[in-house]
């Protein structure tokens, strides 16, 4: 009996189709990156291109006129630590974020413990506090300003109480504009971290609450030993939120005082902005990759603290 050549037995081999089971194994392979492509896409070229682009511009002496940079290593981040504008906008923005930070911890999880109550109306009072998050930034600031101007109702309102002697505009003040500032920062955020506690809420058992009840335990024993450590990863989501928001701050700022008076409210992003305006390109790319850096770490540091606590909770 003759026997077909090897050559043709080779191609019968590599022609044989691929069995169903490991089609199906790719496809479920393939099928989630299909769906993440346009995602990746997106990231890779207005986030991954743009910070490989300010990395290399940070160690360039670059011109953006001439379109050239000359490498000069380190010498624009010894340029940025030398600048005592440089060291006052990383204080104002670690203020800025010791005052806004304990807020959205805070009070967006009080509000969400009231809206989560079955009351008659309690719906309309979540729309009201949502409606800051919708409400366009530069409306928001307008109105704050005027709230906030000599002859607005902030103004009068603290004259009353005997804080001030004579109408104030407190984003006038040094010592006060920042913290005028964090406040419309608070005010702009408290419906959209109450979401976020509100879905945490929802979340526990509601026989939790009825066996701490029938113990004997009241509404506010209820919500320091069964609310607050249950909304530990809620805390740890809106922390984190709130510390990369508070490092970038910029547009209530730019819409409210502009860095003024005196650099009070000039904070990191605002002196990256300054820097981009005198078309100092290499200085606000390094200053940029500080502050990504400064986010990145404050921002595991929370995450680290918040788990401890957590697993604390736990034991």
């Amino acid at each position: 009996m003759n026997k077909e050549p090897a050559i043709l037995q080779n191609i019968q081999t590599k022609a044989e189709p691929v069995p169903r089971k490991k089609r199906r194994w790719g496809m479920k392979l393939l099928t989630p990156w299909l769906f993440l492509l346009p995602a990746i896409l997106i990231l890779g070229i207005f986030l991954v291109l743009p910070i490989l682009e300010a990395f290399k511009w940070s160690f360039l002496d670059y011109k953006i006129i001439a379109d050239t940079g000359e490498f000069v290593g380190l010498e624009n981040f010894k340029e940025i630590f030398t600048d005592d504008n440089f060291w006052l906008a990383l204080i104002n923005t670690l203020v800025f974020l010791a005052i806004v930070l304990p807020m959205n911890i805070f009070l967006p999880m009080v509000l969400a413990v009231l809206v989560n109550q079955k009351i008659k109306g309690v719906g309309i009072f979540r729309i009201l506090y949502y409606l800051p998050v919708i409400t366009p930034m530069v409306v928001a600031a307008l109105m704050w300003k005027m709230l906030y101007s000599q002859s607005g109702l902030i103004s009068k309102f603290l004259v009353s109480l005997g804080v001030f002697d004579s109408p104030t505009n407190l984003l006038v003040q040094s010592s006060t504009a920042l913290a005028a500032v964090a406040a419309i920062t608070v005010w702009k955020g408290l419906g959209y971290y109450m979401i976020i506690y509100l879905a945490g809420l929802q979340s526990i058992p509601k026989d939790v609450y009825e066996s701490a009840s029938i113990d004997g335990a009241s509404l506010f024993q209820q919500f320091r030993h069964i609310t607050v450590p249950m909304l530990v990863p809620s805390v740890t989501l809106v922390s984190v939120m709130t510390i990369i928001a508070g490092m970038k701050v910029f547009e209530e700022i730019a819409l409210t005082t502009n860095g003024g008076p005196s650099g009070a409210t000039t904070t990191l992003v605002m002196y990256i902005y300054d820097k981009f305006k005198s078309l100092d390109v290499s200085i606000a790319s390094a200053a940029g990759l500080i502050l990504l850096l400064l986010a990145i770490a404050a921002s595991l540091l929370q995450m680290k603290l918040t788990s401890k606590r957590e697993d604390d909770l736990r034991a």
